[in-house]
Protein backbone atom coordinates (compact mmCIF):
# COMPACT_ATOMS: atom_id res chain seq x y z
CA UNK A 1 0.00 0.00 0.00
CA UNK A 2 3.16 2.44 0.06
CA UNK A 3 3.01 2.35 -4.04
CA UNK A 4 -0.76 3.56 -3.70
CA UNK A 5 -0.16 6.28 -0.92
CA UNK A 6 3.40 7.58 -2.97
CA UNK A 7 1.33 7.64 -6.20
CA UNK A 8 -1.62 9.46 -4.60
CA UNK A 9 0.44 11.92 -3.13
CA UNK A 10 2.93 12.54 -6.40
CA UNK A 11 -0.42 12.91 -8.67
CA UNK A 12 -2.51 15.83 -6.18
CA UNK A 13 1.26 17.22 -5.62
CA UNK A 14 2.20 17.21 -9.61
CA UNK A 15 -1.64 18.24 -10.29
CA UNK A 16 -1.42 21.03 -7.72
CA UNK A 17 2.00 22.60 -9.22
CA UNK A 18 0.83 22.68 -12.91
CA UNK A 19 -3.02 23.87 -11.34
CA UNK A 20 -0.87 26.83 -9.68
CA UNK A 21 1.11 27.22 -12.73
CA UNK A 22 -1.42 27.52 -15.54
CA UNK A 23 -4.11 29.67 -12.76
CA UNK A 24 -1.23 32.09 -11.54
CA UNK A 25 0.21 32.60 -15.21
CA UNK A 26 -3.75 33.34 -16.28
CA UNK A 27 -4.42 35.22 -13.68
CA UNK A 28 -1.48 37.08 -13.58
CA UNK A 29 1.08 37.97 -16.74
CA UNK A 30 -1.83 36.94 -19.46
CA UNK A 31 -3.86 40.07 -19.42
CA UNK A 32 -1.03 42.14 -18.42
CA UNK A 33 1.03 40.81 -21.52
CA UNK A 34 -1.57 42.24 -23.65
CA UNK A 35 -0.29 45.75 -22.50
CA UNK A 36 3.34 45.31 -23.52
CA UNK A 37 4.91 46.32 -26.79
CA UNK A 38 5.65 43.02 -28.81
CA UNK A 39 9.70 43.68 -27.82
CA UNK A 40 8.89 43.34 -24.21
CA UNK A 41 6.15 41.17 -24.64
CA UNK A 42 8.92 38.52 -26.45
CA UNK A 43 11.38 38.82 -23.97
CA UNK A 44 9.27 38.08 -21.25
CA UNK A 45 7.89 35.30 -23.18
CA UNK A 46 11.14 33.72 -24.11
CA UNK A 47 12.55 34.55 -20.76
CA UNK A 48 9.38 32.72 -18.98
CA UNK A 49 9.65 29.79 -21.45
CA UNK A 50 13.39 28.94 -21.17
CA UNK A 51 12.60 28.38 -17.44
CA UNK A 52 8.95 26.45 -17.85
CA UNK A 53 10.17 24.14 -20.36
CA UNK A 54 12.61 22.38 -18.29
CA UNK A 55 10.01 20.90 -15.37
CA UNK A 56 6.28 21.61 -17.43
CA UNK A 57 7.19 17.96 -19.67
CA UNK A 58 7.53 16.55 -15.87
CA UNK A 59 5.19 17.97 -13.77
CA UNK A 60 2.74 16.49 -16.80
CA UNK A 61 4.37 13.56 -16.78
CA UNK A 62 4.31 12.98 -13.32
CA UNK A 63 0.78 13.68 -12.67
CA UNK A 64 -0.59 11.32 -15.37
CA UNK A 65 1.88 8.54 -14.20
CA UNK A 66 1.29 8.83 -10.53
CA UNK A 67 -2.75 8.99 -11.48
CA UNK A 68 -2.89 6.19 -13.51
CA UNK A 69 -0.55 3.87 -10.90
CA UNK A 70 -3.52 5.15 -8.60
CA UNK A 71 -6.02 4.04 -10.85
CA UNK A 72 -4.83 0.47 -11.79
CA UNK A 73 -4.48 0.00 -7.77
CA UNK A 74 -7.88 0.71 -7.05
CA UNK A 75 -9.58 -0.65 -10.22
CA UNK A 76 -10.75 -4.09 -9.01
CA UNK A 77 -13.04 -1.96 -6.79
CA UNK A 78 -14.83 0.22 -9.30
CA UNK A 79 -16.07 2.46 -6.16
CA UNK A 80 -16.77 6.41 -6.54
CA UNK A 81 -12.61 7.32 -6.19
CA UNK A 82 -11.91 4.53 -9.32
CA UNK A 83 -14.15 7.24 -11.54
CA UNK A 84 -12.94 10.52 -9.98
CA UNK A 85 -9.40 9.48 -10.66
CA UNK A 86 -10.23 7.88 -14.41
CA UNK A 87 -12.30 11.41 -14.78
CA UNK A 88 -8.91 13.16 -13.76
CA UNK A 89 -6.63 10.76 -15.62
CA UNK A 90 -8.61 11.58 -18.97
CA UNK A 91 -7.97 15.67 -17.96
CA UNK A 92 -3.96 14.94 -17.48
CA UNK A 93 -4.47 13.35 -21.11
CA UNK A 94 -6.19 16.26 -22.53
CA UNK A 95 -3.61 19.12 -21.24
CA UNK A 96 -0.99 16.91 -22.30
CA UNK A 97 -2.17 16.45 -25.81
CA UNK A 98 -3.09 20.22 -25.98
CA UNK A 99 0.31 21.74 -25.13
CA UNK A 100 1.75 18.89 -27.90
CA UNK A 101 -1.04 20.45 -30.51
CA UNK A 102 -0.82 24.01 -29.36
CA UNK A 103 1.49 25.21 -27.21
CA UNK A 104 4.71 23.74 -27.83
CA UNK A 105 4.76 24.56 -31.48
CA UNK A 106 3.99 27.94 -30.30
CA UNK A 107 6.67 28.40 -27.96
CA UNK A 108 8.95 26.63 -30.95
CA UNK A 109 8.45 29.59 -33.03
CA UNK A 110 8.48 32.07 -30.43
CA UNK A 111 11.69 31.47 -29.46
CA UNK A 112 12.88 32.29 -33.22
CA UNK A 113 11.79 35.46 -33.27
CA UNK A 114 13.31 38.45 -32.37
CA UNK A 115 12.33 41.01 -29.82
CA UNK A 116 14.61 43.85 -32.16
CA UNK A 117 11.99 42.70 -35.12
CA UNK A 118 8.66 40.68 -33.99
CA UNK A 119 6.10 39.72 -36.29
CA UNK A 120 3.60 42.00 -37.60
CA UNK A 121 1.23 39.66 -36.66
CA UNK A 122 2.25 38.43 -32.90
CA UNK A 123 -0.97 38.91 -30.92
CA UNK A 124 -3.09 37.03 -33.20
CA UNK A 125 -0.46 34.34 -33.89
CA UNK A 126 -0.18 34.21 -29.69
CA UNK A 127 -4.06 34.05 -29.81
CA UNK A 128 -4.38 30.32 -29.68
CA UNK A 129 -1.65 30.20 -26.69
CA UNK A 130 -3.55 32.00 -24.74
CA UNK A 131 -6.94 30.14 -25.20
CA UNK A 132 -5.33 26.88 -24.70
CA UNK A 133 -3.31 27.82 -21.38
CA UNK A 134 -7.56 29.34 -20.14
CA UNK A 135 -8.13 25.97 -20.82
CA UNK A 136 -5.42 23.89 -19.52
CA UNK A 137 -5.85 26.39 -16.35
CA UNK A 138 -9.66 25.05 -15.69
CA UNK A 139 -8.74 21.57 -16.80
CA UNK A 140 -5.49 21.46 -13.99
CA UNK A 141 -7.82 23.08 -11.20
CA UNK A 142 -10.82 20.66 -11.74
CA UNK A 143 -8.04 17.32 -12.05
CA UNK A 144 -7.11 18.70 -8.42
CA UNK A 145 -10.35 19.07 -7.45
CA UNK A 146 -11.27 15.55 -8.17
CA UNK A 147 -8.32 14.25 -7.16
CA UNK A 148 -8.94 15.78 -3.56
CA UNK A 149 -12.38 14.55 -3.62
CA UNK A 150 -11.27 11.23 -4.45
CA UNK A 151 -8.43 11.25 -1.52
CA UNK A 152 -11.61 11.92 0.85
CA UNK A 153 -13.20 8.84 0.22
Amino acid sequence: MIVLAVAKVAAVLCDGLLAGIFLGYRAGPQPALHKLDSSSFIQFQQAVHVRYVRFMPILILGALLAAIVWLVMIQPRWSTPFWLVASSVAGIMLIAAITRAVSVPLNNRLMTWSAEAPPADLRKVWEPWDRVNTIRAFLATSVLFLEAVALSL
